[in-house]
């Protein structure tokens, strides 16, 4: 995996490349304490029941599966009062703490396997075997809970992690392809190739910039200067844009505050907008005052709107060009976006452009390609994530196998006793297949509705505390469809 990583930490974070897989002597030391640890203190409550057992409790071993079965109940009880308990502290005392939301997926991941011996017990107690068929198959499930309490816990925790990473990241790609789709209007974006979008230098000639505005088929230009400035003792990025260009109320979608007022305030009173990052990490929204040191003194510009914003991690104010102007002097521009004539094509503007300035240090990209690259980093950002979708899978397909030839060499005996009486090799087979089945099914479901449990407490709550972004639910049911039929295809 160092190869699709180090894609990721490079083209985003990191100047040099990642050369080779560094384990240092401790991480060896952990792996073993990790896994010898975790051994034996698993085997310590097993050990110590069946060494405390009296001899006519190990002589009768069904007595087990009746303990199970009676503690199904408070168990349940159990994993309700943590789920609830934690839903609780957050909605009293958790919404202030960061750290919140990793306390109430934590809480999840404890709360749903002792959910699962009840769940278990109530569905698969419903079946009535009438023959050795599927029936009896699920009815087994139910009669041995200690082994199969474990697989479908396993298989539900596995699945939960899957479907929750999967529905957060396709909520984020379409929440940002939305965002992409309307805020990105114009037909060529051209900047200077050392300006980076978040207050880097880089600026553009005036005379250049004149030249491109001039050129043919362009009949409307956003202008737009930024640098870094401070609000408070915050560092921010500040835009400064053409707010009164035909239809550019589209360019900044608002979270809070009403459109036409909004962006009236902004061009005729000195208002600003300030993206959601930073609303959410000042707590400023509209109605209140945004200071910014300017080279006369600290200025408090009026909010007028929250915008959805996924462009900038500190947060970003944005306000008219001739504000701008007003408060910080005049300055070289950073950036500017065409719009064209509907009867030019933005591709071939785009090589007339690159040929007719090739000395220039531009990036001239149109529309379609702004995208495509917002895209492409998208992507590489979640590569590291989708990782983590790899090993949730595998962890679900071995988790079955390795249970039912547990819950088969357990029922060895047993088997025996089927094929005496007469069974079919064909009827046993069916027999492990309906387990299979009904572990996989079972796990599905419950770990289906902790995904869309842990998917709410990854979308509202841990991403709102650590980033400010508001994203938007959006079912992959094409890629959930896919998981879910390769779980039940290996639970098979």
């Amino acid at each position: 995996n160092v190869e699709l990583v180090n894609a990721t930490l490079t083209n985003l974070y990191l100047l040099e490349e990642i050369s080779s897989l560094q384990l240092p002597p401790w991480f060896f030391g952990l792996a073993a304490l990790i896994g010898i640890g975790g051994a034996l203190s698993g085997a310590l409550l097993p050990a110590l029941d069946m060494s405390r057992r009296d001899t006519r409790s190990l002589l009768a071993t069904f007595t087990l599966h009746e303990k199970i079965g009676s503690m199904a109940m408070p168990l349940f009880a159990v994993g309700s009062g943590v789920l609830v308990v934690s839903a609780l502290w957050f909605v009293v005392w958790g919404t202030q703490w960061q750290h919140a939301g990793f306390v109430l997926g934590i809480a999840l991941l404890v709360g749903l396997p002792l959910l699962t011996p009840w769940v278990i017990q109530q569905v698969c107690g419903r079946f009535r075997a009438r023959d050795f068929g599927l029936a009896y198959s699920l009815k087994g499930l139910g009669v041995r809970l200690q082994t199969t309490s474990f697989a479908v816990a396993s298989l539900a925790i596995a699945v939960s992690m899957l479907i929750g990473i999967t529905l957060m990241i396709g909520s984020f790609r379409e929440t940002l392809q939305v965002w992409v789709g309307t805020s990105i209007r114009a037909d060529i974006y051209i900047a200077s190739k050392s300006w980076r979008g978040r207050g880097s230098a880089g600026v553009l000639d005036s005379e250049l910039v004149r030249a491109l505005e001039r050129h043919d088929g362009v009949i409307a230009v956003d202008r737009l200067r930024g640098f870094l400035a401070y609000s408070g003792e915050q560092r921010i990025g500040l835009a400064g844009v053409v707010m009164g260009l035909p239809g550019g109320e589209v360019r900044f979608p608002l979270l809070e505050g009403e459109v036409k007022e909004a962006f009236r305030k902004v061009r005729e009173e000195g208002a600003v907008f300030v993206g959601e990052t930073l609303a959410r990490n000042s707590n400023i929204w509209v109605g209140d005052e945004l200071p910014i040191h300017t080279p006369s003194g600290e200025v408090r510009f009026p909010v007028a709107g929250v915008y959805y914003d996924y462009s900038t991690e500190g947060g970003a104010g944005v306000m008219d060009l001739g504000t701008m102007e007003a408060h910080f002097g005049p300055g070289e521009l950073n950036s500017i976006a065409l719009y064209l004539d509907p009867k030019r094509d933005a591709e071939v503007v785009v090589d007339e452009l690159k040929a007719r300035f090739p000395d220039a240090p531009l990036q001239i990209r149109s529309n379609r390609r702004l995208r495509d690259e917002i895209s492409r980093i998208f992507e590489q950002t979640f590569a590291v994530t989708r990782l983590l979708q790899v090993m949730s899978l595998l962890i679900a397909v071995c988790g079955i196998t390795l249970m039912l030839l547990v819950l088969a060499r357990e029922q060895v005996s047993e088997l025996a006793l089927y094929r005496a009486l007469g069974a079919r090799r064909r009827q046993i087979f069916g027999v492990f297949v309906g387990k299979g089945l009904g572990m996989g099914v079972l796990g599905l479901v419950m770990g289906l509705g902790g995904g869309i449990a842990l998917a709410a407490v990854l979308i509202f709550v841990i991403n709102r505390a650590y980033f400010g972004w508001t994203i938007q639910v959006y079912w992959p049911w094409a890629s959930m469809i896919q998981q879910g039929t390769t779980i039940l295809g290996a639970a098979v």
